[in-house]
């Protein structure tokens, strides 16, 4: 792990950020004493971003097994939620 003081993390933050890009931590001291560190974000799970919303059609009907609300059925309030797709 490399170390700056707070001074060197205020002249060259855009160099240490570049460094934690490439997966370093830097940890900063204020007398000797770490007081911070900086480290890379974790990535998000799924390599696009976006949640996976396969089978999210069946498990909404096995929740409520047919079930309406407000006289509506189910396969009319997905339609609804889906929009023109």
């Amino acid at each position: 792990m490399k170390t700056a003081t707070i001074r060197e993390a205020q002249h060259n933050f855009s160099a240490l950020l570049r460094l934690v890009q490439r997966g370093e931590e830097i940890q900063v001291l204020s007398r000797k004493n770490p007081v911070a560190r900086i480290v890379p974000v974790k990535p998000i799970s799924s390599s696009s971003g976006k949640v996976n919303w396969a089978g999210h059609e069946s498990r909404l009907k096995r929740l409520w097994k047919g079930r309406t609300a407000g006289g509506t059925t189910m396969d009319s309030l997905l339609n609804d939620l889906r929009g023109e797709r």
